[in-house]
């Protein structure tokens, strides 16, 4: 490889309070990452429990009718999470009349300047990045701002292979029974993940149990509580830290977009007022915000540092060496591969993700 090229695909513009912006991907250099920058300003209240990503409800990769890369903003940046063992860069805001934005990169191979997987734009007839956001109603109906950018590699031949992460399905979870998903079978899986989200609840009350059964018993590749795939997420991924800019509110829930939390410091600017956040292990904290006698404090601006796993209430099974493509699940062996997840006691939603090494043409 020569060197990188940094590219403007999408200078930052502002943009409408809803809609649907589609950028043609016009560049000869295989891709390494893409990048959505989404920025907006709070309104005139407290703007509680909205990261610029929940805005975000789609981003698409697509060449006419075919899908390469789909996930809304919370689910992109999980899975960049998963891959490089950081939040990405971004700037998160609670205050009234202040702004927000955040860097969403969409990673294509094993790593930045992976040679052998990388998004080929050339190999299509006409690639397109797509964006669908809509406006939060603590949000200014004016402010929001989106750019995209690519990180492309020269000196290097198309790859015909990227790694794709693309939405299978999305459900309502109900508070009981299997609810069963077949898989596609055409191409290998890397990393599955499960996006089980109830507002301020545990993931764990959304789904309790997950089996990957192929072939009606013929292998069954895991059979595992809500609890053992935490241990295992726990053992094979970092613990991540993700910051906020936030106004506590004392006694009450708040999420942190870590479906698990294990530790919790805030910070005052108030030399008058005490604050503090309880982590425990669940995907929110509970905050307190008072002052020397006491009394309550409410919409108290404080820097916050969250840590634990699962980002934005997201989980990953990671199948073989990470690194290695020969032991990457070879689904095609299989006439069906059927994933089965138990509904637990509090509902919300569901949706099911693989990132694949997806064959271009």
């Amino acid at each position: 490889m020569d060197n990188y090229r940094e590219v403007e695909l999408l200078p930052a513009k502002g943009v409408g309070a809803s809609g649907t912006e589609t950028i043609d991907i016009a560049i000869d250099e295989p891709l390494t990452a893409l990048y959505v920058y989404f920025y907006g300003i709070n309104g005139a209240a407290t703007a509680d429990e909205v990261p610029p990503e929940r805005c975000i409800d789609k981003i698409e990769i697509v060449d006419g009718g075919q899908v390469y890369w789909s996930t809304d903003g919370p689910e992109a940046v999980a899975a960049a999470v998963y891959e490089t063992g950081k939040w990405p860069a971004h700037w998160y805001q609670e205050t009234k009349d202040l702004d927000f934005h955040i860097h969403i990169p969409l990673l294509f191979g094993r790593y930045l300047g992976d040679e052998e997987f990388a998004f080929s734009p050339s190999r299509l007839l006409n690639p397109q990045l797509k964006v669908t956001w809509t406006r939060n109603a603590l949000h200014t109906a004016t402010g929001y701002q989106l750019g995209v950018r690519a990180k492309a590699m020269q000196g290097v031949s198309a790859p015909s292979k990227a790694l794709m992460v693309r939405n299978i399905r999305t459900y309502t979870a109900t508070i009981a029974g299997i609810e069963p998903t077949d898989l596609p079978i055409d191409l290998d899986y890397r990393k599955l993940y499960v996006h089980a989200y109830a507002q301020r609840g545990y993931w764990q009350g959304v789904v309790t149990h997950f089996k990957l059964d192929c072939d009606v018993g013929k292998l069954i590749a895991f059979d595992m509580s809500a609890a053992t795939l935490l241990a295992m997420i726990m053992e094979n991924f970092p613990q991540v830290e993700v910051s906020h800019n936030m106004c506590l509110d004392d006694g009450v829930m708040k999420d942190t977009w870590l479906g698990t939390n294990l530790d919790a410091a805030v910070n005052s600017g108030n030399p008058d007022v005490f604050v503090n956040a309880w982590a425990q292990s669940h995907g929110a904290v509970w905050q307190w915000s008072a002052n020397n006698d006491g009394a309550s404090q409410n919409d108290e601006g404080v820097n916050a540092r969250f840590f634990g796993f699962c980002p934005h209430h997201v989980m990953a099974y990671e199948f073989g060496r990470s690194q290695d493509p020969a032991s990457w699940f070879k689904a095609s062996q299989y006439g069906q591969v059927r994933l089965q997840m138990t509904g637990g006691t509090v509902g919300g939603s569901a949706s099911i993700l693989l990132q694949r090494p997806t064959v271009l043409p």
